[in-house]
């Protein structure tokens, strides 16, 4: 990872300025358009959900703002981001499970189904967990595919002081193709121009593995 100086990141005097708040997280709640990317998966029998996680890991590469971290109280940008998502198991309850980046669509479904079942019976505080919840190149996921939501709100560790982003993602309406999506940065690290430029990255990232799936 590379630290951030105030030679080259304009923000160094707002990261100072937020990071003694109490509460220094904030959240943007909107609807990704992504009808396209659903059709065209429907079709070749792939899986949506791991379609539109694959577009974002693809924009976390692309789009710097969006891997900012605090580590040591002070903001530095991680090479690469390691995505944890949550997934519910026949019982209801639900494990964490850390998704593997690939650069091709179906290596990534392959990969992250095989990483599904295999952490699906793991404890939920599993080897893997403890070993990685400090990691600074962490970015949580949640999927509620039962919700149309508007807004979102996250519990929260005393202790959760590293800067991670934590994005959800909702129900789908077939009808628009819009899918419900959260996202919630430390203010710190980003505004709400970041998050949007981040969000526009999703949708195109959606857009170019639509393309790709048409040729």
């Amino acid at each position: 990872m590379k630290q951030l100086t105030s030679s080259d990141w304009p923000r160094a005097e707002h990261f100072d300025f937020y990071l003694g708040f109490e509460q220094p997280y904030f959240s943007i709640t909107t609807r990704l358009n992504t009808g396209s990317l659903y059709t065209l998966c429907k079709q070749r029998q792939l899986s949506f959900t791991f379609s539109y996680l694959y577009c974002l890991s693809k924009a976390c590469q692309n789009y710097a703002p969006i891997r900012y971290r605090i580590v040591n109280s002070r903001p530095c940008v991680v090479e690469e981001v390691d995505m944890s998502c949550v997934f519910l198991r026949e019982d209801r309850s639900f494990r964490f499970v850390p998704l593997v980046a690939c650069e091709d669509i179906h290596d990534y479904i392959k990969k992250n189904d095989a990483q599904k079942k295999a952490f699906m019976d793991q404890p939920l505080v599993s080897e893997h967990f403890l070993a990685t919840c400090d990691n600074p190149q962490q970015l949580y996921l949640s999927i509620l595919p039962w919700l149309d939501f508007t807004s979102f709100s996250h519990a929260r560790n005393a202790k959760d002081n590293l800067g991670i982003p934590k994005c959800v993602f909702g129900r789908l309406d077939p009808q628009t193709g819009e899918l419900p999506f959260s996202v919630e940065v430390h203010h710190g690290l980003m505004d709400g121009l970041h998050v949007a430029e981040f969000i526009q990255e999703i949708e195109t990232q959606c857009k170019i593995l639509s393309e790709q799936l048409l040729a």
